[in-house]
């Protein structure tokens, strides 16, 4: 069912949204220091080409705790401060677009992608997009070594 709808969303939108942020990801490339953010614009035009049957989870939550440097946590939570500004104005849009969606009956599913889209633009540096089995598995993997600890 997800693979019909994601169609349907790749024709109406997902593909000229997802190129839209693989250009914005290529120019952060350009500058060198905006790498993390273009890293990002990436893995968001993943999400925005097909984003039924996908989940956003955070990269401490994929690979476990122990497994992502502590530096590399301080550096997504300083990067994520910079991105802020542009952040809640594009997560503001997001919001807009799903509120407008979720007017209509049919449009529910949209606004619910939009949602979640706007989710991921708040805080994106740090977070994956990822298949429902795949988060669902990392989510057991990590439950399974908390209780072992």
């Amino acid at each position: 069912m997800s693979a019909l709808i994601n169609l349907i969303w790749f024709v109406f939108g997902g593909f000229i949204l997802a190129i839209a942020w693989y250009i914005i990801g290529i120019i952060f490339y350009i500058t060198i220091i905006g790498i993390p953010i273009g890293k990002v614009c990436f893995e968001f035009a993943k999400l925005s080409m097909f984003p039924f049957g996908k989940e956003i989870i955070r990269e401490t939550e994929l690979k476990g705790k122990q497994n992502v440097l502590g530096i590399k946590k301080v550096f997504h939570v300083v990067i994520n401060i910079i991105w802020i500004p542009i952040g809640i104005l594009f997560t503001l849009t997001y919001f807009v677009l799903g509120i407008i969606s979720f007017i209509t009956i049919i449009g529910i599913p949209i606004g619910i992608v939009y949602v979640r889209m706007g989710q991921f633009l708040l805080f994106p540096v740090g977070a994956r997009v990822v298949s429902k089995k795949q988060a669902y598995a990392s989510a057991v993997a990590n439950e399974i070594e908390r209780r072992q600890r």
